[in-house]
């Protein structure tokens, strides 16, 4: 054991900075990595070298892996062995030779050759110098034709006691490995029932994950989602014909598609995969030259696709497989260097699909002896779920960011809103304040004019005795003077007084038509706007408002048909009327959608659940009535009362 030094630095705030390593030994440790890959290579070149194994026991109710007593068969000394075709001799595929030494007490044996089909797969049988075939399928041959019903290739042996000899030829998807192993029937019946447990757990876990995400969030991205969805969906199809499950339940009939489909399978979930990554890691704004290899790369896996679907190229599938798990880290560790949202997770998942299953398979084959109860196949499915479980993490951490993201943009939106009204009550309390003030002013003023006036009669009389002209002639001029200050007082006073703003309806209904048309059309809707010549005063700012609102809402929550605005007169004020083709709101409901944050249960993923929280606050301000009235399945009709004299 060796110690390794860690120095954190931590700031004046008190917060860690990145963490320094300061790895000693680092010629030790390069020394101790390269004796390990020695050694594992070694350990492949000791694995190729045993070409001559030595033959296996089979005794009792033991299971026997045949790995140790499988000799691999050069096509020439084939006829050697025993006599086949010579058509057969110039197939492609592998020939194999187990020999076998079995007790007085040994009963009939299952061979699993450990793979869910073949092109080609023949076992041969020998002992007491007898061959005997006991397996011979084809590509053309159906599940009801395998000798042992089961979804890996099984052949049945009669051993007798003494040696036996057992030849194998099989031809499957390009270097498909074998596991060979011989088993009881009761011995299958246990294997599988662990094996089914196990892909059942895997199976639920993937399948689980698509509507945790769905009922425990609230997804905003929703093609992202549902890229998730077929990027699962496509795995689990992808292990089932691994497994061997597809061909056994669901086109056991359909030999030539069957051998198709585990390229044709694959080829989907990398297509799903370069779909999932391009809308994950927002390629398209944040990579737009590694974007642009993806698009390239999923039209090269389409046509690799049709060109297997047409020309069987299993070799060609796996390479593009490969290719694209390499470059998938690539692009994966990019996202992490451009700290895009949750990019570890999904740099995680691809790491564990380019790497799981290959290093798992290469312990497998070269240093670990297999005495797990299922095929070598299997292993690759954990690499696989622990995609989809990073995955599933990557998008659970991004949906949590992003609702985060909008919880304080409706705080913001809410804020400035009540903002607003404060402003709003502010600005009508200053113009009342300063009315009432000029009112006052000009009320002082003309009382003021008044005694002033009666000086003036009082002048007049003076000016009829003589001497008193030249006084009463001052006297007047002085009052006539201060009369015409307050009348310039009380006409200015009367021209700036605050007057209430004139609203137009056909102005304003113009305005909101021009904001909301497109939207509306956007949306598949018509909106219509009725002209009204009816006018009030007010404050067309608030106005415009409310109406804004419930525009919006109308637009946002009607799936279909139109939406209306029109005003009508009422014997005590106006009545403005929105109606809408939606869903409806229902009675129970109602004033909960009053309040702030409140949504219906068709609300849309873009809603904030504010619009008629915030109508509701304008209309108290503006003494207005706020009316809903509303039908579920046919409509709602949202109705604005305004208490005012009404004029043409």
């Amino acid at each position: 054991m060796h110690w390794v030094d860690v120095k954190i630095e931590i700031n004046s705030t008190g917060k860690l900075l990145p963490i320094k390593h300061y790895i000693y030994y680092r010629r030790y440790l390069h020394r101790s990595g390269l004796s390990i890959w020695l050694a594992f290579l070694l350990c492949c070149c000791m694995a190729q070298a045993q070409a001559q194994a030595e033959p296996c026991q089979v005794r009792g109710q033991e299971i026997v892996i045949l790995h140790d007593c499988v000799s691999a068969l050069e096509r020439s000394a084939v006829n050697h062995e025993f006599t086949v075709p010579d058509s057969m001799l110039a197939n492609v595929g592998r020939w194999y030779r187990i020999d076998l030494i079995a007790d007085a007490d040994v009963s009939d044996r299952l061979l699993d050759l450990g793979i869910p089909d073949a092109f080609q797969a023949q076992v041969y049988l020998q002992q007491a110098g007898l061959t005997q075939t006991v397996l011979n399928l084809n590509e053309s041959s159906r599940y009801a034709d395998r000798p042992v019903q089961h979804r890996n290739l099984m052949a049945l042996l009669r051993l007798k006691p003494g040696p036996a000899r057992v030849h194998i030829y099989y031809h499957s998807h390009g270097k498909t490995p074998m596991l060979a192993r011989l088993l009881t029937a009761a011995q299958l019946s246990t294997s599988d029932t662990l094996i089914n447990l196990l892909n059942g757990l895997v199976f639920g876990i993937m399948l689980v994950m698509v509507p945790v995400l769905a009922l425990g969030f609230n997804v905003q991205r929703k093609f992202g989602y549902r890229m998730y969805g077929a990027v699962v969906f496509s795995t689990m199809v992808f292990i089932a014909q691994l497994e061997g499950y597809t061909f056994a339940f669901l086109w056991p009939e359909a030999p030539a598609w069957n051998m198709l489909a585990p390229g044709a399978l694959g080829m989907l979930m990398v297509m799903t995969n370069i779909a999932f990554a391009i809308n994950f890691l927002q390629m398209k704004s944040r990579m737009p030259r590694l974007y642009r290899l993806y698009l390239c790369m999923f039209g090269l896996a389409l046509l690799v696709l049709i060109l297997h679907l047409m020309y069987a190229l299993d070799n060609l599938l796996i390479i593009q497989s490969f290719t694209y798990s390499m470059i998938a880290c690539v692009v994966a560790a990019q996202g992490v260097r451009q700290r895009i949202e949750a990019a570890r997770f999904y740099f995680l998942g691809t790491l564990s699909v380019a790497v799981f299953p290959l290093l798992l398979i290469g312990f497998v084959l070269f240093l670990v002896r297999p005495s797990l109860p299922f095929s070598l196949l299997a292993y690759p499915k954990f690499g696989y779920l622990a995609e989809s479980l990073l995955f599933g993490a990557a998008v659970i951490s991004q949906i949590g960011k992003f609702n985060t993201r909008q919880a304080e943009q409706r705080i913001l939106r809410l804020a400035e809103t009540e903002q607003l009204l404060e402003a709003e009550q502010g600005k009508l309390a200053a113009l009342n304040k300063a009315s009432q003030q000029q009112l006052q002013l000009a009320s002082a003023s003309h009382d003021i004019a008044q005694p002033l006036a009666s000086l003036r009669f009082a002048v007049s009389a003076l000016e009829q005795h003589q001497g008193n002209e030249p006084i009463a002639q001052h006297i007047d001029h002085t009052l006539e003077y201060a009369q015409s200050l307050l009348k310039d007082l009380i006409a200015q006073v009367r021209d700036d007084r605050h007057e209430p703003e004139q609203i137009v309806l056909n102005k304003l209904f113009a305005q909101l038509g021009l904001a909301f048309q497109g939207v509306a059309a956007k949306n598949g809707l018509r909106l219509s706007i009725h002209t009204s010549r009816l006018r009030f005063e007010g404050s067309s700012l608030l106005l415009t408002r409310i109406l804004s609102n419930l525009l919006a809402n109308a637009i946002r929550y009607t799936p279909k048909g139109r939406v209306v605005l029109g005003a009508r007169r009422r014997p005590d004020g106006i009545e403005i009327l929105l109606f809408d083709t939606g869903s409806g709101i229902p009675k129970h409901i109602e004033q909960n959608l009053l309040r702030a944050f409140q949504q219906g249960s068709n609300a849309s993923s873009d809603g904030f659940g504010l619009g008629l929280y915030i109508v509701k606050n304008l209309c108290h301000q503006c003494g207005y009535q706020l009316r809903i009235n509303s039908r579920p399945g046919h409509g709602s009709c949202v109705a604005v009362f305004i208490p005012v004299l009404t004029s043409n």
